[in-house]
């Protein structure tokens, strides 16, 4: 008998991230997150409303899925069906939302394990080639406390950080050391972190893009 399940052959904790279907709205901006007590945040902002919800509980297990009971009103509850790196929201009785828009229905998990710890060597910024050095500047994603750390030259750099649906990136200051700096690199460095809103993987190279799609920072994989 096939005892593996989604419950335990997955590795579903996490915070999961989507634009779910909205009746009488652009779409609902939905955050989940899991833990492994079972508990969960659940969090959805109504886009053109500006408006957000946050509810927070227990989740049960139902087979490959989970079923969100809403803390405010028992009998409104949201099941989700477990798959690999996201959730796929089912209808109240259990069963999959068919139709056009059904691939609308998914909360991809945060994160990208293809960037996410390793150390990218800062080959470009802000369209400028890095000159050779003995220490060349580097990014490094740590996925486990969700912190960018990052050096140009003389400082050590921190921010925190949230990948969303795999190309999505949201960067928050961090902490950083005080020493004097002999260029403006770090500085540069700094402000181009800080303007990344989408990162981009090709092969072993990765860009991190502003809002308008100006390069601002380009990597390789640090062999």
């Amino acid at each position: 008998m096939d005892t593996h399940t989604s419950q335990n052959s997955l590795d579903w904790q996490g915070t999961y991230f989507g634009v779910l279907p909205c009746a009488s709205c652009p779409g609902i901006e939905t955050e989940l997150t899991l833990t492994n007590n079972q508990e969960f945040i659940l969090t959805r902002k109504y886009i053109d409303k500006q408006s957000s919800f946050t509810t927070k509980g227990k989740f049960i297990w139902a087979a490959n899925s989970i079923k969100i009971v809403d803390t405010i009103n028992a009998e409104n509850s949201t099941i989700f069906k477990v798959e690999e790196g996201r959730l796929r929201q089912l209808d109240m009785n259990g069963n999959s939302i068919e139709g056009a828009l059904s691939q609308n229905y998914i909360l991809n998990k945060n994160g990208n394990i293809e960037i996410e710890d390793k150390k990218w060597i800062i080959t470009e910024l802000n369209g400028k080639a890095v000159p050779e050095k003995t220490a060349y500047p580097y990014l490094i994603f740590h996925s486990k406390n969700s912190f960018l750390e990052a050096k140009a030259n003389c400082n050590s750099l921190r921010f925190y950080y949230t990948i969303r649906n795999q190309k999505q990136i949201l960067i928050k200051p961090g902490i950083t050391t005080l020493m004097a700096c002999p260029d403006t690199m770090e500085q540069d460095l700094i402000n181009a972190i800080s303007n990344s809103v989408k990162l981009s993987l090709t092969g072993t190279t990765l860009s991190l893009n502003s809002i308008d799609q100006k390069l601002l920072i380009k990597c390789k994989l640090a062999e």
